[in-house]
């Protein structure tokens, strides 16, 4: 999905984050773009200082975390829990802009069988007209 990928044994952090990030299966930094940022502090060993000095490396290294706000629309009731928004991020939409790029019909195609990401994306993309 991205070009080009950042080896974190490459990128100067802390053993306990480059763990952290071993042990849950991250090969590579970019992985972490399909995760809400909410999702990491219930990593193994993930504490709050191991979490800002993830979020920092992130940083330096040009690699942007999204939220599950920024698909939320609390105004309107629609809410995503960590598992939906993730499924959300690996699509390709991270935030209630990415769907204007999307029909009603091709979110419909891309959404997992289980239709409740479905039937609150259809809801954003309803409110945004």
């Amino acid at each position: 999905m991205y070009d080009e990928k950042t080896d974190y044994d490459d990128i100067e952090m802390s053993s306990r984050l480059r763990n952290v990030l071993r042990r849950n299966g991250f090969e590579s930094l970019e992985g972490l773009r399909e995760y809400p940022r909410e999702l990491f502090i219930k990593f193994r060993n993930m504490g709050s200082t191991t979490l800002k000095e993830l979020y920092k490396v992130c940083d330096e290294q040009g690699i942007k975390l999204r939220s599950v706000e920024d698909l939320n629309d609390r105004e309107h009731g629609v809410r995503f829990d960590d598992f939906l928004c993730m499924d959300a991020f690996r699509m390709g939409i991270k935030s209630k802009d990415d769907l204007r790029r999307y029909s009603l019909e091709e979110l419909e195609k891309m959404c997992p069988k289980d239709k409740r990401l479905f039937v609150r994306l259809k809801k954003l993309k309803t409110i945004q007209g």
